[in-house]
């Protein structure tokens, strides 16, 4: 797979309720092994209800950005989440189904596992 095949999918929850488009992808490093780099392993989807746009890594909290970009960003990715890849059940046309309930993981980490989103 891709991740041109997966950005702009459409994500479904297991009801079949849309939860917004995938923007982002999160991937984790695996062990090096001798002088080869660790092979990448997708973990998680970063989804948007409000908007198609990347983040450009403005959701980072290192990043230190202009208080107006940020702000712009902030308003187009309001309630975006992190959807763990094990919740995914299929990929196909254009979307992503869930087989579960995915946790609600709020990009802000600063924010619990769970609270609310605006």
């Amino acid at each position: 797979m891709l991740l041109s095949e997966l950005l702009g999918c459409r994500v479904l929850a297991p009801d079949g309720g849309s939860l917004g488009v995938v923007v982002d992808v999160r991937f984790r490093r695996g062990p090096a092994r001798r002088s080869h780099e660790g092979e990448l392993e997708l973990i998680a989807l970063i989804v948007s209800p409000h908007s198609r746009q990347s983040f450009y890594g403005y959701e980072r909290g290192r990043v230190n950005t202009p208080a107006v970009i940020n702000a712009i960003v902030t308003r187009l990715h309001r309630a975006s989440r992190i959807i763990p890849w094990e919740c995914v059940e299929a990929v196909d046309r254009g979307e992503v189904r869930l087989g579960v309930e995915a946790p609600d993981i709020p990009l802000d980490a600063r924010r619990p596992i769970g609270e609310g989103q605006a």
